[in-house]
């Protein structure tokens, strides 16, 4: 009889060890899964943040050679646009914003819509003054991709120069205000009133949610042939 019992107890504690084992390697598998799924994640997003990355490098160059090339055709044939003949894709003015170092030629673009010509660079609302003339002249711009000339407007303070340069004259605005409005509001493409500037793009970065808006007004305005305009 104590032999039967020293068996079954012998038998009893070798069954608990192999389920002890066997969920051991339930937990091993378990821990396993979860683990190369978390790599999975991980990678997958490593991989779509390489993807932005690359395609905002891509933009950048294509905006940098868009821009090259804007400023070779205005160093040839410089436009004083309202004197000039202008065309949907004609450099307008030479856009100059020191406080966040931006240098950049302003195309013009055919309507709100125009965005293949946005993506050389800075675009001329049609319909808005030109520089220098009365009424509100509205340029939009990218902040996060194609360059992002208009990356960093928010930074821009009452008092700080926005300059546009004509093949005649420069004129140079100084900012007065900056609001968040909707990308329904056409408020900001208002005319009337003296000469002003409006610089628009989307907000916050990576988002078409609102829209940020910069206003100047004329303060000065120089002929660069060394006269009075």
């Amino acid at each position: 009889m104590k032999k039967g019992r020293k068996a079954g107890e012998a038998e009893g504690r070798e069954e608990g060890d192999e389920r002890s084992r066997a969920g051991r390697r339930r937990r091993r598998r378990k821990g396993t899964a979860l683990l190369v799924t978390g790599l999975a994640l991980v990678l997958a997003g490593l991989m779509t943040l390489a993807g932005v990355f690359a395609y905002i490098h891509y933009t950048n160059r294509r905006a940098a050679s868009a821009q090259q090339e804007l400023f070779r055709a205005w160093e040839e044939r410089p436009l004083s646009p309202g004197e000039d003949e202008v065309a949907v894709g004609d450099g307008i003015a030479r856009l100059i914003v020191p406080r966040i170092g931006l240098d950049a030629i302003v195309v013009e673009l055919w309507g709100l819509d125009d965005s293949e010509n946005l993506k050389r660079g800075p675009g001329h609302i049609p319909e808005t003054a030109y520089p220098g003339e009365e009424g509100n002249c509205v340029i939009s711009g990218h902040r996060t991709t194609y360059g992002a000339p208009f990356r960093h407007i928010e930074q821009l303070e009452p008092g700080d120069e926005i300059i546009l340069e004509t093949a005649g004259h420069r004129f140079i605005y100084l900012v007065y205000g900056q609001k968040i409005v909707s990308p329904s509001d056409l408020s900001v493409l208002e005319q009337e009133g003296e000469p002003k500037v409006t610089l628009t793009a989307c907000h916050p970065w990576y988002s078409a949610a609102q829209r940020i808006v910069v206003m100047g007004e004329l303060a000065t305005s120089e002929d660069l042939a060394g006269g009075s305009p």
